[in-house]
């Protein structure tokens, strides 16, 4: 099928592109994590393998999933197709590039930390190239694609504090708003409803962690949910704003791909632009 095609193809450019670091099995009896103990480990796999892995510690391993069962899918671990779930490998290869780019430029070696930037650009810009070339098999799919995102903080009072401040200055020619609830049921229905066709990025005090979090990640338009706790030091708050960042980035960069797939340059432009202007937020944190 084209669909397996395209996977093949991006997992092919993404195995060339990181030295290595992506290793494939066909038994999960064969791997042996043992060995990989000083390591960051993501295991990307299906359920029916999942199933077999009884004897592992999973605590120091983070697990996507080609979910079979469509009500489990959630677009943040559990995928219902290979293009996704490759797409999720690519974003936490950008993501882990990014970082080991910038533990290089605090201990001073300059120039590890470029090359690690170079690469982890390289990671979009070689799965656009992908993607480009399948996408002149289709060209009569004039489906809508829906670029408008918004960022939510669902909060336990009203507080536009410092760091709400600094979201809306940095994000203020990117994203078109960024709208503050304090009651979850009107959240809810407003991101069912007003929001519908638009694709959500979700901040949930932490007060409201348990009883929020399940039914807004069952809703299709809600991309990401971070979970922000007033009481903690900056810290936290840091953490979120550069898994946001890094978030956004992929989701444009998707976007745009999606959009010069369907021959819509300007969208596709206007996408790319976005994208590059948060690669330049995150270099100057």
């Amino acid at each position: 099928m084209h669909s397996n095609q395209l996977a093949s193809a991006m997992l092919t450019t993404l195995q060339s592109l990181t030295n290595d670091s992506i290793l494939i099995y066909s038994n999960s009896s064969k791997v042996d994590f043992e060995t990989m103990s000083d390591k960051t480990i993501l295991v990307f796999t299906t359920n029916q393998i999942m199933s077999t892995m009884t004897n592992i510690s999973k605590q120091q391993i983070k697990f996507f999933i080609l979910e079979e069962d469509k009500n489990r899918v959630d677009q943040m671990e559990r995928f219902d197709n290979c293009e996704d779930l490759l797409f999720q490998l690519a974003d936490e290869l950008h993501h882990y590039y990014k970082l080991e780019a910038i533990g290089d430029a605090k201990l001073g070696d300059i120039s590890l930390a470029k090359e690690k930037e170079e690469q982890a650009d390289r990671i979009y810009k070689e799965l656009k190239e992908v993607h480009q070339r399948f996408s002149r098999i289709d060209t009569n799919d004039k489906s809508d694609i829906y670029t408008i995102t918004k960022l939510i903080w669902l909060q336990s009072t009203y507080n536009t504090n410092d760091d709400m401040i600094r979201i809306q200055n940095l994000f203020e020619n990117i994203l078109p708003s960024c709208l503050i609830f304090t009651d979850e049921e009107e959240c809810y229905y407003h991101i069912c409803t007003t929001e519908i066709n638009n694709i959500i990025f979700l901040i949930i005090d932490t007060i409201n962690k348990d009883s929020s979090a399940i039914g807004f990640q069952q809703l299709n338009n809600v991309r990401k949910i971070y979970f922000y706790d007033q009481s903690s030091s900056q810290k936290n708050f840091d953490n979120i704003y550069f898994q946001l960042i890094h978030d956004l980035i992929s989701h444009y960069n998707k976007l745009g791909n999606e959009c010069n797939a369907k021959k819509d340059a300007e969208k596709a432009k206007d996408m790319f632009i976005k994208a590059q202007e948060l690669c330049e937020l995150l270099i100057e944190l």
